[in-house]
């Protein structure tokens, strides 16, 4: 009977084990397949001035070229993406490129202030408008 018993928890045991693993990788590809939009923000925020132009992009999608007071957005899967921009003067010519790679936690939308981006200001997420 004891015998009978300890099989018993033990059925439980492992049905329990089995449902967490479950919900585990239920939430994990949840994580890494959701889909975020990544708004760049060409405006002037605090003491950053808007870029003349700047051109960005984020992954490999298609560049997003920016001109003073401009916004677009981009949509990726996953918790990490990589953005690059190129920063041009008045006269065309490229002053700067930056690239960074960026983690977003479980949060749908972001905003990348682009001339805090550019800048090299490490608080350059603002929160998305709604």
């Amino acid at each position: 009977m004891f015998v009978a018993f300890l099989k018993f928890l033990m059925r439980w045991f492992q049905r329990l084990v089995v449902l967490a693993a479950l919900i585990a990788l239920g939430v994990w590809l949840f994580y890494i397949g959701r889909e975020h939009q990544i708004f760049l923000d060409n405006k002037t925020l605090g003491d950053f001035k808007a870029l003349e132009q700047i051109n960005v992009r984020v992954n490999d999608s298609e560049i997003a070229e920016l001109m003073q007071r401009e916004r677009d957005v981009r949509k990726v899967v996953g918790p990490e993406f990589e953005i690059k921009a190129e920063v041009f003067n008045e006269d065309g010519e490229i002053i700067n490129r930056i690239a960074k790679k960026i983690k977003i936690n479980f949060s749908k939308d972001i905003m990348i202030n682009l001339p805090a981006f550019a800048a090299g200001e490490e608080n350059f997420i603002v929160p998305a408008p709604r």
